[in-house]
């Protein structure tokens, strides 16, 4: 025990995705850019997405700063051949594909009855087809090479349900069922699949769902005071978790839905 606990202790030492290549949807913003920043820092070739190109530039001028590798792709992630694209740019540019980080996400506070046809198409299309497509353009690649981690951001609206976002809910549902199968059908082929479900995170997307509630300023209040630690997640915070369960650290660890939550599921 003494001998494997200082293995482990000089692994730390090292980076922990040093010679690894890592896709990250929506990695110019939040949860996303934070992993794009932490990835690279820890040894990774990045490619980040977002439908918006004008986002890039911090994040990679960011990344660059430090000296570390990473690409931008624009993409809108609900299409079949943006995602085939993504792909194709990490495969050409860095040879292989290690990670896939679902990371882009939509939301929308609707009750049902309000719910249009596009709303329907926009939360599913980005929150669940977007993770199929995906999936279906990474995996032959890493099961050529042997294997590799794929993780999903679902949110802990996939673990249990709040009023008034009912399709933002199904889609998070979705998703953490769908990282449980994929782990299922590639666990003996060494591509281990994950969800992360972070809680209430300080990012432009909660400011967006504060925006489309009815009292915007009340609502972020809430968000604070409803958390048992009293405070909100940073994207840092959710990036570190996303770091472990893509890094060789968490290699036994696949179908799970970790939350990052500060204690809220645990009500």
């Amino acid at each position: 025990m003494t001998d494997r606990a200082i293995v482990l202790e000089g692994n730390r030492k090292q980076m922990r995705l040093q010679g690894k290549t890592a896709i990250i949807t929506g990695g110019t913003t939040g949860i996303g850019r934070a992993s794009a920043v932490l990835f690279a820092r820890e040894g990774a070739q990045v490619v980040l997405t977002d439908w918006r190109d004008d986002r890039s530039g911090p994040v990679l001028d960011e990344i660059g700063g430090f000296g570390g590798e990473a690409t931008f792709v624009q993409c809108d992630v609900s299409k079949r051949e943006d995602n085939e694209r993504v792909v194709d740019v990490c495969i050409e540019r860095y040879g292989k594909l290690d990670i896939l980080f679902c990371n882009a996400g939509r939301f929308i506070h609707k009750y049902i009855t309000e719910s249009t046809d596009e709303d329907i198409e926009m939360i599913f299309g980005v929150n669940v087809k977007a993770l199929i497509y995906a999936c279906r353009a990474g995996i032959p690649h890493m099961l050529r090479q042997g294997g590799g981690a794929i993780l999903f951001d679902a949110s802990i609206r996939g673990l249990g349900a709040q009023a008034g976002s009912p399709l933002y809910c199904a889609s998070k549902g979705a998703a953490v069922l769908l990282a449980k199968a994929l782990a299922l059908d590639y666990a003996t082929q060494n591509i281990r699949v994950n969800a992360l479900c972070p809680g209430i995170v300080d990012t432009p997307m909660l400011h967006y769902a504060a925006d489309m509630e009815p009292d915007p300023e009340d609502a972020w209040r809430r968000y604070s005071s409803e958390q048992p630690m009293g405070r909100l997640a940073t994207p840092e915070e959710c990036a570190y978790a996303a770091l472990w369960l893509v890094s060789d650290e968490a290699s036994f660890i696949t179908g799970v839905a970790v939350p990052v939550d500060g204690g809220l599921t645990a009500k």
